[in-house]
């Protein structure tokens, strides 16, 4: 049976998480493809295809199949029809989802000792000191994570992850936590606040753009 399972409400945002353990045709027979859907699905193979279909299958139930998941010229997912913003992640059995009235931004990931191999290239040598040793690889993601949910929030893909997006150290002493980030770009700011969870052998991090009234996190049981 696949899981569905808000794990959090913030304000009025709801992020969803879905575990796949169906074959394409079920999501197939679920989704209304549209001519632009099917157009963006068929040169997908493999695995890639699933994602792309449990991405959207997933948003389809988190708005009551009220709203569309399109991209603009970017590649930036959107509701069709709603000014509400939408993120979608995705890593091997499990794909993430979030949608708020804010800007925001998703990632899930593997925990994998091959991010030690590549974290250099997104992140500077602060971050590094501040990584707690017997949680590293766990926090090393969360770092990871984050970058890549600001980049998707801002969602115009001409950011450098190392001078655009930057990422507030913070300690890793338990498996949820909160930290902020920003995207610096053109002489313009813009902060989010950063939640992370460790969700079985995977790392969910997702961002939300601050507003002028603040963000207030409640977590919900699962």
């Amino acid at each position: 049976m696949p899981l569905t399972d808000y794990l959090v409400e913030i304000e009025h945002a709801r992020l969803g998480l879905w575990h796949i353990t169906e074959g394409e045709e079920f999501f197939i027979k679920k989704l209304p493809l549209t001519e632009t859907d099917q157009a963006e699905l068929k040169p997908l193979r493999g695995r890639r295809r699933i994602e792309w279909l449990a991405a959207r299958y997933l948003v389809q139930i988190m708005t009551g199949w009220a709203y569309s998941l399109v991209k603009d010229v970017f590649g930036k997912p959107h509701l069709l029809g709603s000014d509400y913003h939408v993120s979608v992640s995705h890593s091997k059995d499990y794909t993430a989802a979030i949608i708020a009235p804010e800007v925001v931004g998703i990632d899930i990931q593997y925990l994998t000792d091959k991010l030690e191999n590549i974290a250099w290239r997104v992140m500077n040598e602060s971050k590094f000191k501040s990584l707690n040793e017997e949680k590293r690889l766990e926090h090393l993601h969360v770092y990871w994570g984050a970058k890549e949910s600001l980049y998707k929030a801002y969602g115009q893909k001409d950011l450098h992850f190392k001078e655009n997006i930057i990422i507030e150290p913070f300690h890793y002493l338990q498996d949820e936590g909160y930290s902020h980030g920003m995207v610096k770009k053109d002489d313009k700011e813009r902060v989010f606040h950063i939640y992370y969870k460790k969700i079985e052998h995977y790392i969910l991090v997702y961002a939300i753009e601050k507003d002028e009234t603040g963000v207030k996190h409640m977590a919900i049981s699962h």
